[in-house]
């Protein structure tokens, strides 16, 4: 009985060793689909803050759920963002007009032309650029603006949030167009949270930027507004002109949004992600989200229309560049 007795351990142990390693197996597979999804990344040009950003993380949500799969954002990957990237239908790009239709359209040389080293997918927002003056200096209205510097040439001070920004053709276009007078702050550093800072602490008097940024300033109570750059009026602030309403036509449709994939992503790959911001967007709630910021939700009709919409902009960029003889040097 006793060699049954062993055969039968034997067995026993051997059931018993397949039943653990085939466990071990299951688990392992399910560590590595846990550890290493099938993830989307979705790259943003500029920062957290930006209003591109902020909309690429309200829309994410409802783009997973579309697509089926994670999506890893991916913030401050710069102008050149997807270019390098696999055209496998895994990567998103969100950008904006300034590094999408004016550079590639102004400046000589620029090294990214978005028609060509990527493929437009669809604008995502229109965003309202806002003039805004700091408080205490007695000026409320855009009218008391031109009257003050008329009367006192250059002493108020202005940033433009970079050389190379939409916001420095658009001051150039309040200079030409309105007949405001004043002088550019020099010292300050590119980006909105030094020229943010010198509003509020009364170093800097003069500032425009998108609509994210500036609704800040102005709910702190250390700005006022004086005039939206967007072709209607703001929502947030009704009481508030555009310039078109002033005369002011040459930059007076602020700042837009859209999204992009690699140069090489397939026509299918393309249609579905159009199709993932088209279900993120018929969501109620990510429209009062993006609403809420100041932002406008603003869908392109296909991938071909915000093709030929990016065309425009560069034509019409470069005609207001050539009136204001705006030359933005690359760095």
């Amino acid at each position: 009985m006793k060699p049954l007795n062993r055969l039968v351990g034997i067995v026993f142990y051997m059931l018993l060793t397949s039943m653990f390693m085939a466990c071990a197996t299951h688990n392992e597979t399910s560590v590595i689909f846990e550890t290493n999804p099938d993830t989307i990344e979705f790259l943003t040009a500029f920062g957290e803050a930006g209003s591109s950003s902020k909309t690429a993380r309200i829309i994410t949500p409802k783009l997973e759920e579309y697509l089926g799969s994670p999506i890893e954002l991916k913030f401050s990957q710069g102008r050149f963002a997807g270019v390098e990237s696999p055209a496998n239908g895994k990567t998103i790009v969100t950008s904006t007009i300034g590094l999408m239709a004016l550079l590639p359209g102004v400046a000589p040389g620029y090294p990214l032309d978005p028609l060509v080293d990527l493929r437009p997918i669809t604008r995502t927002t229109g965003t309202p650029d806002i003039l805004v003056v700091r408080s205490g200096l007695g000026i409320n209205s855009i009218e008391e603006l031109i009257a003050y510097t008329q009367e006192n040439p250059d002493a108020l001070t202005y940033f433009h949030v970079s050389p190379t920004s939409i916001h420095r053709l658009e001051f150039a276009a309040f200079f030409g167009e309105l007949g405001i007078r004043a002088t550019l702050d020099t010292a300050r550093s590119n980006g909105n949270e030094d020229a943010m800072e010198g509003i509020r602490d009364g170093t800097l008097d003069l500032m425009a930027s998108t609509s994210p940024y500036m609704t800040q300033l102005i709910s702190s109570g250390a700005a006022i507004p004086l005039v939206v750059i967007h072709p209607k009026r703001m929502p947030l602030f009704p009481a508030v002109p555009t310039l078109l309403e002033l005369g002011a036509t040459t930059m007076s449709t602020g700042s837009w949004a859209g999204m992009f994939a690699p140069k090489e992503t397939s026509d299918e790959d393309l249609d579905l992600l159009f199709k993932a911001v088209e279900f993120a967007i018929d969501d109620p709630a990510i429209v009062a989200a993006i609403s809420a910021l100041g932002m406008e939700v603003s869908l392109s009709k296909s991938p071909a229309d915000f093709s030929s919409f990016i065309a425009a902009e560069m034509q019409r960029l470069r005609s207001a560049a050539e009136t204001y003889d705006f030359r933005p040097e690359l760095r």
